[in-house]
């Protein structure tokens, strides 16, 4: 398995709107969930869309019992990462068929780096999608997990967490990312000169 390069916003290819796969197309992309998965984990993080690391696929995939068991990832590093892990979801074509009530969560993402904001969501929502085998499933979720398939789902449709935010925190980071931009390419320039 590899670990990928996770695209950091402002990559304009975050913004790209996945494909959905046809069922011939899943079994050859299961390498490519394995590395996503692999991803997701090495990174820390509790979700991780493919068009995340440059795919514009639609595939995502989660796992929120990180978020309580940190030692799971050395158990992960060997073997088949897809049937190691009971808690590991993967989602295949995944869209949002019903939602209700609000609630509020404050995020994070691995393409929106040192970055919170208390974001409004669904409280339930109901996700179909397709499995590794290309069966349709159905999921409820509430809590954490529907906070998560919101925002990987929102990612597939170039949608970013930092869109939801309150203006004054995105101006307020957008300003600190160009200054830290502008900094960097400074120092670039005076390697070279």
């Amino acid at each position: 398995m590899r670990f990928l390069n996770i695209l950091e916003y402002p990559d304009i290819k975050l913004r790209i709107k996945a494909k959905p796969l046809s069922l011939n197309e899943i079994p050859e992309n299961i390498p490519l969930i394995k590395d996503i998965a692999y991803t997701m984990y090495k990174a820390d993080g509790v979700g991780l869309a493919a068009t995340q690391v440059g795919e514009d696929k639609r595939i995502i995939v989660i796992d929120i019992s990180r978020k309580t068991d940190k030692d799971k990832i050395f158990s992960l590093d060997k073997g088949n990462i897809l049937n190691a892990n009971k808690n590991l979801i993967v989602a295949i074509n995944p869209e949002i068929i019903s939602k209700e009530g609000k609630t509020v969560y404050e995020e994070g993402c691995l393409s929106i780096p040192k970055f919170n904001a208390d974001i409004e969501r669904a409280s339930e929502i109901k996700v179909r999608a397709l499995d590794l085998s290309g069966k349709e499933v159905i999921v409820e979720a509430q809590g954490l997990l529907g906070i998560v398939f919101q925002h990987e789902i929102d990612h597939l449709d170039g949608i970013l967490f930092i869109d939801k935010a309150s203006p004054l925190k995105r101006s307020l980071y957008n300003a600190a990312l160009k200054k830290s931009m502008v900094k960097k390419q400074e120092k670039d320039v005076s390697y070279t000169s």
